[in-house]
């Protein structure tokens, strides 16, 4: 088991470092410096709770993927879901506004999870019923998610202009995210129950996917159709199924991010680009709970490096650059497998 994470993930991340450290260097950069920064973003609490903050969408986005790989679907439309969430979350949470708090706070995002899955239904359906590539399907609902955003908002919730809605936010003035127990702890007011809902999210994939019959019959589907159809499982159904439920992860992703951190529905020119880097997440992650988890942070720590390397006079595209490399170097996992790693654990294994 440690010997397959050490190829998955701990040796392709250190190499994609390494080789990241090589290219700082050519550039002139102090790697003394570097390491300043890092130790400086690992232990600071203000820098930790951007971390975090950054590291909610991801998580979300992340298992979204996570779900539609393990259960054989490749969902690419985890961005247009993320934004689809957003705007109803944001949408029922303005019109709501002047009823109970807890009530508005609850339909916006049971609404976000039901329209993200809704998005990614249609591509389900499509699959299942006429066997239409989900990818096609995913890919062109983010543009009409991307472009429907930016018909609805001025027209329906506009804001100061007509690229921003109106506050998200109750009567009373208090965001809908606002958790005082979270700023006390990591001092960061844009960081609330956000942290928690992705954490439930956590939470809820692991038991769907590993402690339930029909997380198994997802799997099975995903795994051999043919096989699973014989023994009188609902393919179709099944398939429909598994889109909805990784669309509303990314759903969830959506309002969590535009209750929290951004406060408004804000008209994109281009993605955000939360769905797309949910792809290398779940890559990281290698489809599981802990490792989207870990994964999440891993690029959310990079976020938040990449402002602070700037003081170190390092482009802000080295990080893009080490991201990259990170995706390269777990992709092509197999150069870090090797019969004598299997060999020696398997021996070690043998001792006991």
């Amino acid at each position: 088991m440690f010997s397959k994470i050490l190829s998955n993930a701990i040796l392709p991340i250190l190499a994609s470092f390494i080789v990241g450290a090589i290219i700082i260097s050519f550039v002139g950069a102090d790697l003394t410096g570097v390491m300043d920064v890092i130790g400086m973003v690992v232990t600071d609490p203000a820098n930790i709770s951007e971390v975090l903050l950054s590291a909610v969408p991801l998580i979300c986005t992340g298992l979204s993927i996570a779900f539609a790989f393990r259960t054989g679907l490749f969902n690419i439309g985890a961005e247009g879901q993320f934004i689809i969430g957003g705007l109803v979350a944001g949408y029922v949470g303005i019109t709501l506004q002047n009823t109970n708090f807890f009530l508005a706070l609850t339909a916006s995002i049971l609404a976000a999870i039901v329209a993200g899955g809704f998005w990614a239904g249609i591509a389900g359906f499509l699959k299942a019923k006429y066997n239409i590539s989900e990818v096609v399907v995913t890919i062109m609902l983010n543009y009409i998610a991307l472009y429907f955003v930016q018909f609805f908002v001025p027209r329906f919730i506009r804001g100061n202009n007509d690229i921003i809605s109106q506050d998200i936010e109750y009567a009373d003035g208090t965001k809908y995210l606002h958790n005082d127990f979270i700023i006390s702890i990591f001092g960061n007011e844009r960081l609330g129950t956000d942290l928690l809902f992705a954490l439930l999210g956590l939470v809820i994939f692991y038991i769907i996917m590993e402690k339930t019959v029909f997380g198994y019959e997802l799997r099975s589907v995903g795994f051999n159709k043919n096989a699973s159809e014989f023994v009188g499982m609902k393919v179709n159904r099944n398939t429909v199924a598994s889109m909805f439920i990784a669309g509303a992860f990314s759903g969830l992703g959506g309002a969590l991010y535009n209750l929290g951190p951004v406060g408004n529905v804000v008209v994109g020119s281009t993605f955000t680009g939360n769905g797309y880097m949910g792809i290398a997440v779940a890559l990281i992650g290698a489809n599981t709970a802990i490792g989207v988890l870990l994964g999440a942070l891993l690029f959310a720590f990079l976020t938040v490096l990449t402002p602070l390397l700037a003081f170190e006079g390092i482009p802000k595209d080295i990080a893009n650059i080490i991201i990259g490399l990170i995706v390269l170097f777990v992709a092509a996992k197999t150069l870090f497998e090797s019969k004598y790693l299997d060999n020696l654990f398997k021996r070690k294994k043998g001792d006991k």
